[in-house]
């Protein structure tokens, strides 16, 4: 099995059947299948969904985001053309997983999105709450995208208020 399905299953029974949100129009997108990509439509919102991975040497996980334009050559996406939603699994361990749920305004603020001012990002590195970067870029980066982050490792005490709140954006 992929990693879009398996992770997206793992998702789908934790927190979207739970919470009565129904997923359609599931595609897994080719062109970043090592991160687990795909898009679909969760109630009236539309979300890209990515897997970071861990890297080695660098504190953070790192994450692709990306599509071919007409002469083959990779571009970050555009404001336009973005999903409502950019959700980013992250996991630290098999039990231990968490969430970035970035609404496209917030991506185009942060220049991650290509706008008419800005070129935009093919890939990010996320920085979950459990990690500690010591970097001052990496320290700010993590500042703002940790009212995003939604641990989920605790099956038992899921914070559903703020997934609910962030899904709804």
């Amino acid at each position: 099995m992929n990693n879009f399905i398996k992770a997206l299953n793992h998702v789908n029974k934790l927190v979207y059947e739970p919470n009565q949100l129904t997923l359609t129009s599931i595609q897994e997108e080719k062109q970043n299948s090592n991160y687990g990509a795909g898009t679909f439509q969760l109630a009236s919102c539309s979300v890209r969904f990515r897997v970071a991975k861990k890297t080695p040497n660098k504190v953070g996980q790192f994450v692709a985001f990306w599509e071919k334009d007409e002469n083959d050559n990779n571009q970050p996406y555009t404001y336009e053309k973005a999903p409502d939603l950019l959700v980013i699994n992250t996991f630290l361990s098999n039990d231990e997983m968490g969430q970035f749920i970035f609404p496209k305004d917030i991506l185009a603020k942060q220049n991650i999105l290509k706008t008419s001012a800005t070129k935009g990002k093919m890939a990010i590195r996320v920085y979950p709450s459990w990690d500690t970067p010591t970097s001052k870029q990496a320290i700010k980066t993590q500042k703002w995208q940790l009212p995003y982050f939604v641990d989920l490792s605790d099956t038992n005490k899921l914070p559903i208020k703020k997934l609910l709140e962030l899904y709804s954006q």
